[in-house]
């Protein structure tokens, strides 16, 4: 994959993201009410790609990776102490190592019928 980000004001992508890649994935994802990914975000893409046992099998491994948290991504709004949270526009994975650190990954809508974006959580303060 290109790693120019395509993130551009008013495109679509999360802003908390920072630059995004377009996802090569354009599958629906059941987790995440049948939508596609449309971005994902450079830092989680590279992390994801350094995970590959060789350097050829980067992009694929990636997007291995990518699609297996997203199918087991949960709404966050079905979570406890968010029951008022609107749904479907925001999916929280569990915590994962990656690059060495557990991690949360969001999965989160721009506006109501926006793309999906993934990218790191940020961190809690």
């Amino acid at each position: 994959m290109d790693l120019e980000p395509a993130g551009r004001p008013g495109a679509g992508p999360v802003a908390a993201a920072g630059p995004v890649l377009p996802c090569p994935d354009p599958w629906p994802h059941p987790a995440l009410g049948d939508l596609p990914i449309a971005y994902v975000a450079v830092e989680l893409w590279q992390a994801l790609a350094g995970l590959a046992l060789v350097p050829a099998a980067a992009e694929r491994t990636a997007l291995a990776l990518l699609r297996t948290i997203a199918a087991e991504a949960v709404d966050a709004a079905t979570l406890p102490g968010n029951e008022s949270a609107p749904r479907r526009d925001l999916w929280v994975s569990a915590p994962a190592y990656i690059g060495g650190a557990r991690r949360v990954i969001w999965f989160q809508r721009s506006a109501p019928g926006g793309p999906v974006t993934a990218y790191f959580a940020p961190p809690i303060r």
